[in-house]
């Protein structure tokens, strides 16, 4: 009994040594790093100082969205999930409800089956042209709900909410606080291990000419290789995170002023209103890139060396050491599901988000809603989807708590603000 103990004993303790670098990915200590760097950048090269006591609210709102959670223990339950390789992790309904807010899109369908309802539903898939899928996919036919399109719409959607809430809050905490979790956002899709980038053209120092190619869903990422790209701070991706980071910052400093000083709510909005645009003509134009194929493929998956059928989860190292690592192969989605499937994907997730007590505040962009990016640099052009509400303004000037969570209530009565 005591040798089974003690067997077990050491399995726990190899577990949890193998899990711990993961726990340090979830920290927040790279967004700080990021937040930090800009900042001084920021004033070096900006003229534009951000006071100690806006930094420290930055850094919080940066730090928020990797805050311990329940969803945190999960990813914690993925991490040593036995015979995962090459399977669909579950994703509960609050990680869905937050994982754009790393960058990352919606998790895929499970693989259709064979029996009736399935073979109907599949029939209203729109395939992906068998000439468009990778020769060395792993063979999981899994599909999307939404495009890259929608996925970058839906990023667009977060920061314009972020940032209307940050520009018109009256108190100047909470205000830097929610600029800080835009630039978490922000800061994700700059992680290898969420969205694979193409370098900047002709130098690596070239930032606002990199663009994103693919937008890996966490439902099919193996942990173990997400956890170093999460930390990384060496390579040009941070260094084009950190110098966003502080164009974003320089705007924000007198676009916070200027609405902080408007006279009334009017106002307000119609400053706070062109503070976004100006935002979003940058996030577009210099973050956000990505080409038209790219834009119009399914979202999800997970590339080679990053996607769960690589074999190089927990289970793999401490149960087949003794066999041949399997070869790493990309996870890409072979389709996109039928737009009656994507509306009933969010309604399942906030009846879930209800459930567990949370408010059903899920929202995707629609397919049919077009590209938000596609007039950037023209005066008055910000898609209705992307403005500041009336109530948005006043909840952040009355510092009410409906704004305090990282999710904001979604604009109902907007266009093009869910499925």
């Amino acid at each position: 009994m005591r040798k089974l103990a003690l067997a077990g004993a050491t399995a726990a303790f190899l577990v949890l040594a193998l899990a711990a670098p993961d726990a340090a990915t979830y920290t927040g200590d790279n967004h700080e790093r990021s937040v930090r760097e800009a900042a001084a950048i920021c004033e070096a090269e900006h003229a534009t100082a951000i006071s100690d006591a806006a930094l420290a609210a930055i850094i919080r709102g940066a730090r928020e969205p990797d805050d311990p959670s329940l969803a945190l223990l999960e990813i914690g339950a993925q991490r040593i999930e036995p015979g995962a390789r090459g399977k669909r992790r579950s994703i509960n309904a609050i990680r869905i409800a937050e994982q754009s807010f790393h960058g990352s899109p919606n998790p895929t369908r499970d693989p259709y089956t064979d029996s009736t309802e399935e073979r109907e539903l599949k029939q209203q898939a729109i395939p992906t042209p068998e000439a468009e899928l990778l020769p060395n996919r792993f063979g999981l036919d899994v599909y999307s709900y939404d495009t890259n399109e929608a996925v970058r719409n839906k990023l667009l959607l977060n920061a314009s909410q972020l940032l209307c809430v940050s520009l018109a809050h009256g108190d100047d905490w909470h205000s830097a606080r929610k600029l800080g979790s835009l630039l978490h956002m922000v800061g994700d899709t700059y992680s290898a291990s969420h969205v694979q980038r193409s370098e900047p053209e002709g130098s690596p120092d070239n930032c606002g000419t990199e663009k994103s190619e693919w937008h890996f869903s966490m439902d099919l990422v193996v942990w173990k290789e997400h956890a170093p790209a999460d930390r990384e701070h060496r390579d040009w991706r941070f260094g084009c995170l950190v110098d966003h980071a502080a164009e974003l910052m320089r705007m924000w400093v007198p676009a916070r002023k200027a609405v902080h000083q408007a006279p009334d709510a009017v106002s307000k909005l119609a400053r706070a209103n062109e503070a976004v645009a100006q935002a979003v003509d940058y996030l577009c134009g210099n973050v956000f890139r990505e080409d038209p194929e790219v834009l119009r493929r399914p979202a999800g998956g997970a590339a080679a060396g990053y996607s769960i059928a690589s074999g190089t989860d927990n289970w793999a190292i401490l149960f087949t050491f003794w066999r041949k690592r399997p070869k790493d192969r990309p996870i890409q989605p072979v389709g996109l599901t039928g737009p009656g499937e994507a509306q009933a994907f969010v309604a399942q997730v906030n009846q879930d988000l209800k459930r567990r007590g949370r408010p059903p505040y899920f929202v995707y962009p629609s397919r049919a809603s077009g590209d938000f990016c596609e007039n950037i640099g023209r005066r008055n052009r910000l898609p209705e989807a992307l403005r500041c509400t009336r109530q948005e303004i006043e909840w952040a000037m009355d510092e009410s708590g409906e704004v305090d969570e990282l999710v904001i209530p979604p604009r109902s009565g907007h266009p093009a603000a869910g499925q």
